[in-house]
Formats: C-alpha cells, structure tokens, sequence
C-alpha cells in the first residue's frame, strides 16, 4: 500500500513496550535542535531525580493531547512514559534558577538561521502586547489592565511579546510580564536576589517601553538583523523611536492624534492639523491599492528627520504611519505595516491552542515557565514547517494534530477495553479457538493500531 507523504507530531506508544517511540516529529526536533544542549546552557537542569528534557517534553505535548497537567498526570497516562508524580512537574515550573528567556533565545536563533538567504529588506521585528485573564487575587504579580477588546479593567497578566518575521513565517523570541500600577498584588515570593525569577520579577514592575527597548537591545546584541521595528500607536512616542534608532533598528509604526508637534517647512504642526492644512489636498491613489495616500518628510526633537505616510479612503477616515526611512515609497510602508498582523495571529493561536495563559499555579516563576513553553511549542512547529517547506500558519497544523491524536488515543482506549474482555474471557473461548491463533490475531491488530498511527495523524 502507498501511504501518502505525511509526518507525525503525536505521542505514540510502541505496542510490544509501551515506550514513546523517538521516529515522530516533535522528538525529532528536540535532537535534531540539540535541546538538551540549550537546556544546559540555560541552567535548565536537574541533580537528581528525572531528565530535565523528559519534563520538559512532557509539557511541550500537553497542548496536543488537548490535556492540562493535572488530567494528563491523573488520568496515567503519562505513566508510560516518566515515572514521576504531578508534585514533581510543579517543582520544576516554579524553579527560579531556570534561565528560560535564554533558552527560547538560543532555540529562536537555530530555527532562524535554517532561513537562509532571506535579504535584510525582508526581516522585521514585531512588538505588541497582550492580556491574559486571570480569576486569582492572590496570584503573584497580577494587577488590573484595560482592556480595549471589552472597554473596562480586568483582572490578569499584561504580556509583552517581541518576534521576528522573514516574509513568510513568525518566530517568538523574546517577552515578558507587566505589571499595572491599578491594584498591583506586590506580594513577591521570597527567593535569592540573585536568582533568574528575581530579576524578572523586577523586570514585570519596569516601564513597558524600557522593557521593550531592552527586548531590542538583547535582540541587536546577539545578532539579529532586521530592517524595521513594528508596533502599534501605543509605543509610537517620540523618545521610545530614538531609543530604538540608536538600538541600530528602523521603526514603521502608527501614530496618535495627539498633541506632539512635527516640524515640516519651517513650521510646527499636530499630526491633526498635517492633514488638514498639508497631506489632504495631496493625496493620490497609491498603486494597486484601494486608499490614498501622500508621504511628508518632517521632523521630531528627538527622533529627527522621519516619514510620515497619510492614508485615507477617500471620505473622512484617515490614519498616519511613521518611517525612519524617509525614501521609502508609500506602497512598501503598507507592506512593511500589514505585517504586523503576524503577531496578532500568535496571540490567538497561542490563547486558543498552546495553552497561553493557562498556567495552574500562583507563582511567577511558573507564569515565566509557562509562557516559555508557548513560545517553545509554537516554535517547534515553525521548525518542522520549515524543514518540510511547508509556508501555511501553524494553527490549521496544529489542529489537525490535536484531532488526530486525540482519536488516535480514544482508539487505543476502546482497543485496551476489548483486549481485556477478549483476556478474561479466553477460557470459554479457548475450546473454539487455538490460544496460539488468538494471541497471533491480537498481534496482527495490535500492529496495524501502531502502524496506522503513523499515518492517521497530522496529515498535510
């Protein structure tokens, strides 16, 4: 029989030990990116008790066995593959010492690189943040956060993500948490000063924007090249686009209708009164797009000379981008911009599939860990896009892994019950058929389970 072309991300038993058998993706892809060697540079690592990469694959998979930990340590399954107890995952979340922002630096950076000859004018890095809800006061460092999707404050973690795109796909690289000043839960769990977790845990109290630039400044430092930093109107202030020029990166963003003054020929303008004195009598169709536009260079006191793009629909509605490119053309500005929306894309991937904001514990130390292993997750699926050449979102891959290996996993179950019944009732079946043959037919479905587990799950 000619199967078709397909790989496997599941967890699958080996019918004759009950082992995870180490030839499906997701296993691949931890010794093909030589993870317990990032896992040791990152200080990942455990004196005693059970292999630090047998944990940590353990939680890379729950997302696609649509399981939490607690089920997935209750329900014993997972007793065939680590022996260990559901305390001893928890132990291992709320580690201070794990260095996880390195570890997913250092695993971004090897996936990265198998993109070769991507020009400069095609990388970027995104910024945006997001809010993950939460329903515990007494969570460390939760705070209250406006929420501009339901227009009022809600309880949760704040979380800044930094990624990188090359035209084609998004890989996660940085984040961290913040922490609002609106009824802050300031009580922080009393660890080593020294340590990792305390360092982030003062990070989550800094400014969001000076985290952000020193997201960037961590990016430049180890080595990553991009032509333009892209956000939102809410970081576009006049000192965080200086900041990030003097990081060494380009900035496209959008900007507010505020009070910030622009000079353009001799003369000091809002962005407001730019449009309606200047850009609106200039605008042209932009080329093969539906909207005006017009490009102003002009200057800011900190920033200096920048590009300011003035799109409209034509009627009234009108918005205005910055670039620090003051010769790009208008239609490129729009193309740098929309991809943006790669970032957005993760959050509800993550929020929806990879468990993002799903963490059961009230520590910090477990919130870093587990937003971490998002970021873990989702870049582990770029890698084996990339390595099957596949240019498709993650998310539609995902799901059809989950749906496979959950079917997979309820077969299997109905299997073992029918395979007990055959057992207890082998002695009044045992006079119709010889012991050899049945115990050989058992073999032959047990086979053919193991066999087409290999196919049935996560077909492209």
């Amino acid at each position: 029989m000619n199967y078709p072309n397909t790989f496997s991300l599941s967890l699958q038993k080996q019918s004759d030990s009950g082992r995870i058998i180490d030839d499906h993706e997701l296993n691949r892809a931890f010794t093909e990116l030589k993870f317990r060697s990032l896992a040791r540079q990152s200080n990942i690592t455990k004196k005693r008790g059970y292999e630090t990469l047998s944990l940590i694959f353990v939680f890379v998979l729950l997302p696609f066995l649509k399981r939490s930990l607690n089920s997935f340590c209750n329900g014993g399954y997972i007793q065939n593959y680590v022996q260990a107890h559901k305390d001893t995952f928890y132990r291992f979340l709320n580690n201070e010492h794990f260095n996880w922002r390195k570890l997913v630096q250092m695993l971004a950076s090897k996936i990265i690189a198998m993109r070769k000859n991507v020009p400069l004018k095609e990388k970027v890095l995104i910024a945006d943040d997001s809010i993950c809800p939460k329903s515990g006061k007494e969570i460390e460092l939760v705070s209250y956060h406006f929420d501009h999707k339901v227009r009022r404050s809600i309880l949760g973690n704040q979380y800044l993500q930094l990624g990188f795109h090359d035209g084609l796909h998004f890989f996660p690289i940085d984040g961290a948490f913040h922490t609002s000043s609106h009824r802050p839960n300031t009580d922080m769990r009393n660890i080593d000063k020294r340590t990792n977790g305390w360092k982030r845990r003062k990070e989550t109290l800094s400014k969001k924007t000076d985290v952000l630039v020193q997201m960037l400044d961590r990016a430049w430092k180890s080595g990553l090249d991009a032509s333009f930093v892209l956000f939102d109107s809410w970081f576009a202030h006049d000192d965080i686009i200086r900041r990030i020029v003097d990081v060494g990166y380009g900035v496209i963003c959008r900007l507010k209708r505020n009070r910030v003054k622009y000079g353009y020929q001799g003369g000091a303008y809002t962005l407001k009164q730019l449009w309606q004195q200047v850009a609106k009598k200039q605008t042209v169709w932009i080329k093969n797009r539906t909207i005006k536009g017009v490009c102003l260079n002009v200057t800011l006191k900190k920033t200096g000379s920048v590009r300011v793009l003035f799109v409209s629909d034509g009627r009234k509605q009108w918005q205005a981008l910055l670039c620090t490119d003051t010769e790009l053309e208008p239609s490129r500005i729009l193309d740098y911009y929309a991809r943006r929306w790669s970032i957005e894309v993760y959050f509800k991937d993550a929020k929806q599939m990879l468990y993002m904001g799903k963490e059961q514990s009230n520590t910090f130390d477990a919130l870093i860990a587990s937003q971490s292993l998002v970021m873990i997750r989702y870049l582990l699926l770029v890698y084996i896009q990339i390595k099957h050449g596949l240019n498709a979102c993650v998310g539609p891959l995902f799901r059809q892994t989950s749906d496979d290996q959950s079917l997979w996993m309820f077969s299997r179950a109905v299997w073992d019950r029918v395979k007990e019944l055959i057992f207890k009732s082998s002695d009044i079946l045992s006079y119709r058929i010889e012991p050899d043959l049945l115990f050989h037919f058992i073999d032959i479905i047990e086979d053919l389970i193991a066999e087409q587990s290999r196919w049935v799950t996560a077909k492209l």
